[in-house]
């Protein structure tokens, strides 16, 4: 099947996932980048929010970056980067990604929000100190996963650790890792890849 694909990003936002993934499958792209794209009315067409990553596939919207690399490597199933649906492996697939948005990413999200997102009269920091602790204490249960296993899925490279290894790396920017050995020794693996936009 031919994919006309268009990819809309802005570099530090998790629009690197989307592009990890499709030079992983090794698919063409068109990208539009750029700070300018946010909210504006051509990106909304894309993604109501206006936010990315966006793209359009044949013409066809779609957002959220778990979406868009789980369908992606769905559609070229060749490349091995994700199970096929029904099995455990897919079970893993999800339970992964989603343990990632929930219990990691969420709270480094909402650091982030109240650091330079949001307006400063609106930001509460307040919740900092507990947000980091909600996250550490999330990737301790991964440290322990990863100390018997190389990669989250079947112990080989899929697109659970793209998707996953963004959030693990965010937390390590804030500092939030130094009692996670193994999650280190995971990111280091992660970035050894050729396509590694992290």
């Amino acid at each position: 099947m031919a994919l006309d694909i268009t990819l809309y990003e802005y570099a530090p936002s998790r629009s690197k996932q989307v592009r990890w993934t499709l030079l992983e499958l090794g698919l063409d792209f068109q990208a539009k980048e750029g700070i300018e794209l946010l909210h504006s009315d051509e990106l909304k067409k894309v993604n109501p929010m206006g936010k990315v990553p966006a793209v359009l596939i044949n013409g066809e919207p779609l957002f959220e970056a778990v979406a868009i690399c789980t369908y992606l490597a769905d559609l070229v199933p060749e490349k091995g980067l994700i199970a096929a649906s029904g099995t455990r492996e897919r079970a893993l697939h999800l339970q992964w990604i989603s343990f990632a948005l929930t219990e990691l990413e969420a709270y480094v999200w909402s650091n982030a929000r109240n650091t330079f997102v949001l307006p400063e009269e609106q930001r509460v920091t307040a919740l900092f100190e507990q947000n980091n602790a909600a996250f550490v204490k999330a990737a301790k249960v991964l440290d322990r996963y990863l100390a018997g296993t190389d990669y989250l899925v079947g112990n080989r490279f899929s697109v659970a650790d793209i998707l996953v290894g963004f959030s693990l790396n965010w937390g390590n920017m804030m500092g939030l890792l130094e009692k996670t050995p193994n999650l280190k020794k995971y990111l280091a693996r992660l970035k050894e890849r050729p396509n590694c936009t992290l």
